[in-house]
């Protein structure tokens, strides 16, 4: 059925000049296929929810693509003057302390304005591979690193 999948896949993108993507995790062997122009990037988005007791929510949107990943996140309903650290993960919100995507550097942490609200953006030297799960999460201080708000990245 793979190879069925591929061998369409690869017709499509002959006849609209388009190329066909695929990745796979090598942690578990999951592939991903897409047809898309030759040297589109891939969109990602993802909404974050409370955890741990937290009332922090919010959104994320990216890109990814040309050995480059720019990521903005947006949270409401956190303490003002807040300063809370963030990140792209890989693996899920459930998982143990997953692995940080790209530098923990390349992620300014979120200043909370006085209406609770924080922005902020990354721009990760590397492309998110579309096969494996990624998560958005905020800690609480840079001091507690508990996860307060966390939701699925996709593509």
């Amino acid at each position: 059925m793979r190879m069925l999948t591929l061998a369409l896949a690869a017709l499509v993108a002959a006849g609209c000049s388009q190329a066909v993507k695929v990745e796979t995790d090598p942690n578990n062997g999951k592939v991903d296929v897409d047809v898309q122009r030759t040297g589109e990037s891939e969109s990602w988005s993802g909404n974050m929810s409370p955890m741990n007791g937290s009332s922090v929510s919010g959104s994320a949107r990216g890109t990814s693509g040309h050995d480059m990943t720019h990521v903005m996140v947006n949270v409401v309903g956190a303490q003002s003057g807040a300063r809370l650290p963030w990140h792209v993960h890989e693996g899920t919100c459930t998982d143990a302390s997953p692995p940080i995507v790209g530098a923990p550097s390349a992620y300014p942490p979120l200043t909370v304005g006085a209406d609770g609200r924080a922005s902020g953006e990354a721009h990760i030297t590397l492309d998110l591979n579309e096969a494996k799960s990624y998560i958005i999460n905020v800690h609480r201080s840079p001091t507690d690193l508990t996860v307060i708000s966390c939701g699925d990245f996709n593509d």
